[in-house]
């Protein structure tokens, strides 16, 4: 039997420079990722904490794209943090071993399972509300490519707020100039107006002077693979990368309106992320999410 007092251990594997994979033999579970049949083709994705499902995310489905929605808002307030991120990692540094290391203890709040660690930063625009029709799931090229009429008939969104990158990264693929534009989400467990503005405030100080205090992020990577795009109708795509704020909410509202390029931390969960793969692409689908996480990792 093990011991009540027996060292949490991750194995920890480099995949590139700036990009390490984790994996957990076991966790606390206060923050879960839940895989659940919804219907007959895909499995939804939730998001746990404390055993409540306060969020679905998407989908497994190989032909469908993200979203998200707010089933039962988190009991937080602008006082109270999910996870505190050390000091020392406030500071620039690369993500390494030593790294993981220092935030073993937040990585054993998790559940067990395999994660992705990596630094990003990400231009945002927002915060949009579900019926914000400037938001991407509103755009007409959104609609058109996955076939969506109306995002509210079909269900996609809640009312909760989000942020969105300014403009997606873009990734050319083989012949014909193949198209993939990834599209990035960062979602707040915390409603702007229960925040504390002194707070807002400190950060904002701190960015024009030069810091870029990092935010934390329990994260997904969706790319599925639209109908017209498999029957060779179409020749651009989009995938998705998405995070929940674990830590750093008054940070966030820092950065945008100090109109700086956020500095996140993510700890990207492999279970809720799918890369789903056109019929030229070779390299097996594990291959290509490392690769795809590399290219971001800063």
């Amino acid at each position: 039997m093990k011991s009540e007092a027996s060292p949490f251990k991750v194995e920890t594997a480099r995949v590139a420079d700036g990009l390490m994979r984790v994996k957990l033999p076991h966790g606390k579970g206060l923050l879960k990722v839940v895989l659940e049949k919804k219907d007959d083709d895909a499995n939804c994705i939730y998001l746990e904490l404390s055993g409540v499902r306060n969020f679905e995310a998407g989908n497994d489905c190989d032909t469908c794209h993200f979203w998200f929605k707010c089933l039962r808002e988190p009991r937080l307030s602008g006082s109270r943090k999910i996870m505190n991120l050390p000091k020392t990692i406030q500071m620039p540094r690369p993500v390494d071993e030593s790294l993981v290391r220092e935030i073993t203890p937040l990585l054993e709040l998790l559940d067990k399972g395999e994660y992705y660690i990596f630094e990003t930063t990400i231009n945002l625009t927002g915060p949009y509300g579900g019926e914000d029709e400037s938001s991407y799931f509103h755009s007409d090229e959104f609609m058109e490519l996955w076939d969506v009429s109306d995002p509210a008939e079909e269900d996609l969104l809640s009312g909760w707020e989000h942020y969105e990158g300014e403009r997606p990264r873009l990734f050319r693929h083989g012949e014909g100039n193949f198209v993939e534009k990834q599209f990035e989400f960062v979602i707040p467990l915390i409603r702007q107006g229960n925040m504390n503005e002194e707070y807002v405030k400190l950060y904002r100080s701190m960015i024009s002077e030069g810091d870029r205090p990092r935010i934390l992020l329990l994260g997904m990577y969706q790319r599925g693979i639209p109908e017209t795009v498999r029957r060779g109708q179409a020749r651009v795509m989009h995938s998705f990368l998405a995070g929940f704020v674990l830590d750093g909410h008054h940070k966030l509202a820092a950065y945008r309106r100090s109109r700086v390029p956020a500095r996140f931390l993510f700890i990207l969960a492999q279970k809720a992320s799918k890369f789903h793969l056109r019929k030229d692409e070779a390299l097996p689908a594990r291959a290509r999410l490392e690769e795809r996480l590399a290219a971001l990792a800063v």
